[in-house]
C-alpha cells in the first residue's frame, strides 16, 4: 500500500524537559546514604558517619554516627529532627557536626571524610551527581545581625583508583581535606588527586596563602574547582629522593611539604657544600603538580552555602540543598554545575581540556568527600550520591518543567528539546511512516535534519551520525526591530540605544557580542582559557515552551467574497482563492522561538502543483531561513548581572522568546498576507523569569510577513516586520495613559481575525504580571486602506483586589478562543480565563469599535483555581431547542525555574470543567441566522459557579499495555441542564449548568491547550515530578490524556481509546475509558490516513509518539452537530 504524504500536514511537538540523546550509561553507582549503612564500601576517617546507623568497631562500610567515639562528649546537632539520629531511610552521610550556640566548640577543629573502597572505570567518561547541605554552624564570623559563614567548607575528589584508599586523605582547614597546606603541620594533601571540587564556606579554597600555590585568594561563598597533585612526604620522597632524603626529621619532612605546596616547584633539602656540609634547602626551577586552582564561580550573598547559624534545632529539611553535576568525557573534557535549591543548573566551567594540566585520565577512579572545621563550624552532609559512565557525546538528563506544546498536521513531525546544561537546544524533523503490513502510521527514528546540527555543523547523532557544515552567520537572515521599523541585526543599523544595551559594562563598545548573537564561535572561550564569551555546545539556543509552529500553503476556508451577517454590509476583501493559488507551492518553513534570543524559521520543503510534498523546488534540511530578534530581547540579552548575560561564561539561564506564535491570513493594505504573531513567554525580563504572583513583568508582542520566504532577507526587513507593542511603547484608542502598564508577560498566542467594524485585527490576552495586575484583552485593528493600527485594551476590571488568595497578587490572561456563532467567518465573541480563575467573555458583535467591551460579570467562577490554558468554545444540539454554546477548561499554573528555585505548581485539587454560556438573549435578538439556548425568562445571567455544575468522577482501573501506564474510567452522570426536563419535569431536579472532574492525581493539573476533536474535549494533564533534592530517588512527571464528552464531561458510549484497552481491564458499571497514562506533553494533534486516526504528541521522554484512537467515540454518526466555533 503507497504512502501519500498529501494525505497529512505537519506536526509541530515541542518537549517538556531536557531529553537526552544516545546517552550511553554502562555503569552505575547510586548510594543514597539514607540508611543505616551504605550500599557500598567506603574508607571512613575522622568523623564521617551514616545519620542514620549506629557505630559498629571494624564495619567495612560507612559508620553510623549514634555511638561515633569522634562525637563523644558533643551534641549530634542536626538531621530530620534536630538532633541525631534519624529514622532509617531518611538519613545522610555526616562529615561534620555542627553547634547550636554563638562560636561554640561543639565541633570544633573536626574533620571526617569518606574514600570508596571500589575503583570507576574512566574509559567511558563519567558523570558524578551528589546533593550537599551545609547548616547548623556556631556563627564563627558572624555577628548577632550578620550571620557568618562558619566552618571551612567541605569537597568531592576524584583520585588515581591505583592508589589505596588511605592515600585519600588531604589537610585540614583550608586545603577541605582534599590539597596540600602551606601552613598546617599534617599538610599532606590526597595523594594521586585528580580533580578537588571544593564548596568554600570560609574562603581559603581558593587562597594561595593557605592553599596549594595557587588561587585568586581568599574568596568566601564559592564553589572551587582544584586539580591534581600527590604533595604528600610519601611521594615526594619516592618520586624524588635526591631532594627529599629519608633521614629528614619529622618537622623538617612537614616543612618540605608545605614549601612545596607553597611555591608549586620541588625543594632540595639534601644541599651540600663543596667539602659535603649540609646547606639550607632551597626552592628548584622544576615545577610539580599542587593542585592547582583551575576554576571558581562566586555565590551572590543572597544565596549563602550554609544557614541556620545559632540556631537551637537546626534541621536538614530546612537547609539549602545544592545539588552538583561534574562530567569528564572519555578525551578529558570537563563540565562543572550546580543547581542551588532546585534552580536552574549554574556553570562553574564548560567542556574544558584537563589533560594537558592534570595528565591523562587514570584508568580508574576512587571518589572521596571531605569536611572540615576550625573555630568555625558546621554540620556538613550529603543525601545523594550517584555516578556513571557516559559517552563524550552525551547530553544531561535531568527533568526541570514541563513545557507547553501546539501540534499541528503533516508528513513530519517537528521534536524540540532543550537541555539545561550550557542552555542548547535541538529541534528535529521526524517523518511519519506508513506500514502497510499492520496499516498503522508512527515516527522515524532518524530525523530528517536537526536545526542544531544545522547552524553548528559537525557530525550530527539525530540523523544518523552524516556530517554537517554548519550555515555561517553571513549567510543567515537577521532581523530586528529599532522601534519604527524592521532593520538588519547588524551593527551599523542598530540605535544608539541599542548600541548601548548590547555593551554595557563592556571596556570598549564594539559589535562583537552581535557576531556571537549571529552565530560567531570566533571569540567563544577555548580550552586554552583565551577568548571572551561562554562556549556554547550549539549555536541554537534551548527550545523550552514554544513550540515550533508550520507554516505552508494557505490553508484557511475564506470565501472570494465577504459579507457581515449581522450587518449587512459587503467586505472589501476580494480573491482569496487566487491568493491560495499563488503560494500554494511556497515552502514550508518551521518557526520555532528560543532562548538564544532568536524566533528561527527552517525550511522544510514544500507542496508540488499536485498538493504532494516534494522537495524538488526547496531542500527539506532544516536550513535558516529568517531569524528575528525582538527589541526587548535585544535590550535584556546582555546584562551587566553575569548570570543574566546570555554571552557571559557565568550565564545560568534566561528566557527571551520563550512562546508559542500564531499564524494566519489577514486581509492587508488591500492585499491577502500570511502573518507570523507571537509574545516572549516569560521572557523579556530584565531580572529574569518571573516566579511571582506579586512581581511585575514585561512584555512584547511583534507580527511579521512571512508570505514569501523567497522575499526573506536583510535587504528587506522593513517590508517583513510589521511591528512590536510593548510595555513600554503602547498607546490605546480608549485608554488615556498608561496603557502599556496592561501588558504583563506574553505567555498566550495571538490570534487574527475578522471583525464587525470591516478590519482586521490581532487579538491576545494582557498577559501574567503587568504593573497594572488587571485582566483583559488588546484588540489591534488595522486599517483596510493604510494598514495603520489602532489598539484598543478591554478590561475586566477585576485586579490584585480581588485575589481570591487575598495576597494582593496579579491577574491576566494568557490565551484568546473567537467565537463566530453565525459562520460568517468574523469574530462575535472573544473567551478568555484569567489567572483568579475567571472565565469572561468580550462582546466584539458591534461595528463601532468603541461599544466593544467585556461582560460586566465573569461567565464563570472556578473558586480561585488558575486558568492559564486556552477556553474551548463550541455548540451542542439539545434533544430540545437551540443547540448550547460550551465552554471547556481546566485549571492549573506553572510558575518558571529560577537560579535560586525549582519551577512550581498550583496547589490544591484541579479540575476539568464544561460550563454553558447561557446569557445568548441579545445574541439571538441581533443574530439573523443562528440560535443558541438561553435560560428562559433570564434577566440578568450572574455567574455561573462551580456548585452550580454536576460533577463527574475518575476511578483508577488497572491493565497493562505496553504504551499506557494505567487507564481511567470516568462516569456517566446525567447532567440535568437548567430550565430543561432533561431529569423530569420538576424545575428543581434540573438545576446545572455544566459538569466538573477533579483531578486525582497529586498536584494534577492542566498547563497544556484543550483541544476539541468533534464531540471530545481531549487534554493531556500533568502531574508534576516530585521535587526531592535531599533524595537520590527521583520521581518523573506523569500525566494522563483525557478524553470526554465536551457538554457532559461523561465518557462516550466506546471508548476514544479503545485501541488501547486490553479486554482484561474492567470497567465498573455506568463508566467508560475517559483517560490512559500516555505521559503526553502539550496539546495532541489528529492525523487520519487508511481510515486510520493516531493521536500524535510528544511524551515526558521527549518521545515523539502515535497512537491509534477511535474516532467513532467522538460523536461521529449520531453526533454530527458539534461545531467548532472559530
Amino acid at each position: 500500500m503507497a504512502w501519500h504524504p498529501s494525505a497529512l500536514r505537519p506536526v509541530a511537538l515541542c518537549i517538556a524537559a531536557l531529553w537526552p540523546l544516545a546517552a550511553n550509561t554502562q555503569l552505575v553507582i547510586s548510594d543514597t546514604l539514607t540508611g543505616a549503612t551504605s550500599a557500598y564500601l567506603w574508607r571512613s576517617l575522622g568523623g564521617a558517619c551514616l545519620t542514620a546507623g549506629t557505630y559498629a568497631s571494624g564495619s567495612t562500610r560507612i559508620p553510623g554516627c549514634n555511638g561515633h567515639p569522634s562525637y563523644s562528649g558533643t551534641v549530634q546537632v542536626g538531621g530530620v529532627a534536630g538532633r541525631l539520629p534519624d529514622p532509617v531511610g531518611q538519613g545522610a552521610l555526616r562529615l561534620t557536626n555542627g553547634d547550636t550556640v554563638r562560636d561554640g566548640r561543639n565541633s570544633a577543629d573536626q574533620t571526617g571524610s569518606v574514600v570508596s573502597d571500589f575503583t570507576f572505570p574512566s574509559s567511558q567518561g563519567l558523570q558524578v551527581t551528589f546533593t550537599s547541605v551545609t547548616y547548623g554552624g556556631n556563627g564563627y564570623g558572624g555577628t548577632t545581625t550578620t550571620p557568618g559563614p562558619g566552618a571551612d567548607g567541605l569537597a568531592f575528589f576524584l583520585m588515581d583508583g591505583s592508589r589505596p584508599a588511605s592515600d585519600g586523605e588531604g589537610a585540614y582547614g583550608g586545603s577541605l581535606g582534599y590539597s596540600c597546606s602551606n601552613n598546617k603541620y599534617n599538610a599532606d594533601g590526597v595523594r594521586g588527586g585528580y580533580i578537588g571540587l571544593g564548596i568554600d564556606e570560609f574562603g581559603n579554597f581558593s587562597n594561595p596563602d593557605d592553599t596549594s600555590a595557587s588561587g585568586p585568594g581568599f574568596r568566601p561563598r564559592s564553589i572551587v574547582l582544584r586539580g591534581g597533585g600527590s604533595i604528600t612526604w610519601g611521594w615526594l620522597n619516592a618520586s624524588y629522593s635526591a631532594y627529599y632524603p629519608s633521614w629528614l626529621s619529622a618537622d623538617e619532612r612537614s616543612e618540605a611539604v608545605r614549601n612545596t605546596c607553597k611555591s608549586g616547584k620541588l625543594w632540595d633539602y639534601d644541599r651540600r657544600s663543596w667539602w659535603g656540609g649540609r646547606l639550607a634547602p632551597a626552592e628548584t626551577t622544576q615545577p610539580v603538580l599542587t593542585y592547582p586552582h583551575i576554576a571558581r564561580s562566586d555565590l551572590p550573598s543572597t544565596q549563602p552555602i550554609a544557614n541556620q547559624q545559632v540556631v537551637s534545632l537546626p534541621t536538614r529539611g530546612n537547609a539549602i540543598p545544592i545539588t552538583y553535576s561534574l562530567k569528564i568525557t572519555q578525551n578529558g573534557r570537563l563540565s562543572l554545575s550546580y543547581s542551588y535549591n532546585g534552580g536552574a543548573p549554574t556553570p562553574v566551567l564548560t567542556d574544558q581540556a584537563i589533560t594537558a594540566s592534570n595528565g591523562p585520565l587514570p584508568s580508574t577512579f576512587r571518589f572521596g568527600f571531605s569536611a572540615s572545621t576550625g573555630g568555625g563550624s558546621n554540620v556538613h552532609e550529603i543525601t545523594c550520591f550517584k555516578a556513571e559512565q557516559m559517552a563524550t557525546s552525551s547530553s544531561s538528563a535531568g527533568v526541570n518543567a514541563q513545557q507547553a506544546s501546539r501540534v499541528q498536521a503533516g508528513t513530519q513531525v517537528y521534536l524540540a528539546y532543550y537541555h539545561a546544561t550550557n542552555n542548547w537546544g535541538q529541534l528535529t524533523a521526524n517523518s511519519l511512516l506508513y506500514d502497510s503490513t499492520t496499516d498503522s502510521i508512527s515516527l522515524a527514528t532518524t530525523a530528517n535534519w536537526d536545526a542544531h546540527c544545522v547552524l553548528t555543523g559537525g557530525t550530527c547523532q539525530a540523523t544518523g551520525g552524516t556530517t554537517v557544515t554548519a550555515q555561517g552567520p553571513s549567510s543567515r537572515a537577521l532581523l530586528t526591530w529599532n522601534g519604527t521599523q524592521g532593520i538588519p541585526f547588524q551593527w551599523t543599523n542598530l540605535t544608539t540605544a541599542q548600541r548601548t544595551a548590547l555593551t554595557a559594562g563592556d571596556a570598549t563598545a564594539t559589535s562583537s557580542r552581535l557576531s556571537y548573537l549571529r552565530g560567531d564561535r570566533s571569540q567563544e572561550i577555548t580550552a586554552s582559557g583565551t577568548g571572551t564569551f561562554r562556549t556554547r555546545t550549539g549555536v541554537l539556543g534551548d527550545i523550552q515552551n514554544a513550540s515550533p509552529t508550520w507554516v505552508g500553503p494557505p490553508t484557511t476556508n475564506y470565501p472570494d467574497t465577504w459579507r457581515d451577517r449581522l450587518t449587512g454590509t459587503q467586505g472589501v476583501e476580494a480573491n482569496y482563492s487566487t491568493f491560495q493559488s499563488t503560494y500554494a507551492t511556497r515552502p514550508h518553513v518551521v518557526y520555532a522561538g528560543s532562548n538564544d534570543g532568536w524566533l528561527h524559521g527552517f525550511r522544510a520543503g514544500a507542496n508540488d502543483a499536485a498538493g504532494n510534498f516534494s522537495t524538488a523546488t526547496t531542500a527539506n534540511d532544516g536550513r535558516e531561513v529568517l531569524g528575528y530578534m525582538p527589541a526587548q530581547v535585544l535590550n535584556t540579552i546582555h546584562s551587566t548581572t553575569a548570570s543574566l548575560s546570555y554571552a557571559s561564561p557565568s550565564y545560568i539561564d534566561n528566557a527571551y522568546v520563550d512562546a508559542t506564535p500564531g499564524t494566519g491570513e489577514i486581509f492587508y493594505k488591500g492585499a491577502w498576507r500570511t502573518w507570523l504573531v507571537g509574545g516572549l513567554g516569560g521572557g523579556g525580563n530584565a531580572t529574569g523569569q518571573i516566579a511571582s504572583r506579586t512581581a511585575t513583568g514585561t512584555g512584547t508582542i511583534y507580527a511579521l510577513d512571512v508570505t514569501n520566504p523567497a522575499n526573506f532577507s536583510e535587504a528587506n526587513a522593513a517590508s517583513l516586520v510589521i511591528g512590536e507593542w510593548t510595555s513600554a511603547n503602547l498607546t490605546c484608542a480608549n485608554v488615556a495613559t498608561g496603557c502599556g502598564n496592561n501588558l504583563g508577560n506574553t505567555y498566550g498566542t495571538p490570534i487574527i481575525r475578522r471583525l464587525h467594524n470591516g478590519e482586521w485585527a490581532l487579538i491576545f490576552g494582557n498577559g501574567r504580571n503587568s504593573a497594572n495586575g488587571v485582566a483583559g484583552i488588546f484588540v489591534v485593528t488595522f486599517n483596510a486602506t493604510s494598514g495603520a493600527p489602532t489598539v484598543r485594551f478591554l478590561s475586566t476590571g477585576y485586579g490584585p483586589s480581588r485575589d481570591p488568595q487575598g495576597a494582593s497578587g496579579k491577574n491576566g490572561i494568557a490565551f484568546v478562543s473567537s467565537a463566530d456563532l453565525d459562520g460568517d467567518r468574523i469574530t462575535d465573541y472573544i473567551y478568555a480565563g484569567d489567572v483568579f480563575g475567571y472565565v469572561w467573555r468580550f462582546d466584539l458583535t458591534s461595528s463601532t469599535a468603541s461599544d466593544w467591551a467585556a461582560r460586566s460579570t465573569p461567565v464563570f467562577s472556578t473558586g480561585g483555581l488558575p486558568i492559564t490554558t486556552r477556553v474551548n468554545v463550541s455548540s451542542a444540539l439539545s434533544t430540545t431547542g437551540a443547540p448550547r454554546v460550551i465552554l471547556n477548561l481546566g485549571t492549573g499554573q506553572v510558575f518558571p525555574q529560577t537560579a535560586t528555585a525549582g519551577a512550581t505548581h498550583a496547589s490544591g485539587t484541579q479540575y476539568l470543567f464544561g460550563v454553558w454560556d447561557a446569557d445568548m438573549t441579545r445574541w439571538n435578538d441581533i443574530g439573523t441566522t443562528a440560535r443558541y439556548a438561553a435560560l428562559t425568562g433570564a434577566t440578568a445571567y450572574p455567574t455561573v459557579a462551580a456548585s452550580e455544575l454536576v460533577t463527574q468522577t475518575i476511578t483508577a482501573v488497572s491493565g497493562t499495555n505496553g504504551e499506557v501506564n494505567g487507564y481511567r474510567a470516568v462516569s456517566r452522570a446525567a447532567v440535568c441542564w437548567r430550565g430543561s426536563t432533561v431529569c423530569g419535569s420538576e424545575a428543581a431536579s434540573n438545576n446545572h449548568m455544566g459538569w466538573r472532574m477533579a483531578l486525582p492525581g497529586t498536584n494534577e493539573q492542566v498547563v497544556f491547550n484543550p483541544v476539541m476533536f468533534n464531540s471530545l474535549m481531549v487534554v493531556n494533564t500533568l502531574i508534576p515530578a516530585v521535587d526531592q533534592p535531599l533524595s537520590c530517588t527521583t520521581t518523573a512527571s506523569a500525566g494522563f490524556t483525557m478524553a470526554v464528552q465536551a457538554d457532559t464531561g461523561a465518557a462516550p458510549a466506546t471508548s476514544f481509546f479503545n485501541a488501547l484497552v486490553p479486554s482484561s481491564v474492567a470497567v465498573p458499571t455506568n463508566t467508560g475509558i475517559g483517560g490512559v497514562g500516555l505521559n503526553g506533553t502539550g496539546s495532541p494533534s489528529f492525523v487520519t490516513t487508511k481510515g486510520r486516526t493516531v493521536l500524535v504528541q510528544q511524551n515526558n521522554r521527549g518521545t515523539g509518539t502515535a497512537v491509534e484512537v477511535t474516532p467513532s467515540a467522538s460523536g461521529k454518526g449520531k453526533r454530527v452537530n458539534w461545531i467548532r466555533l472559530r
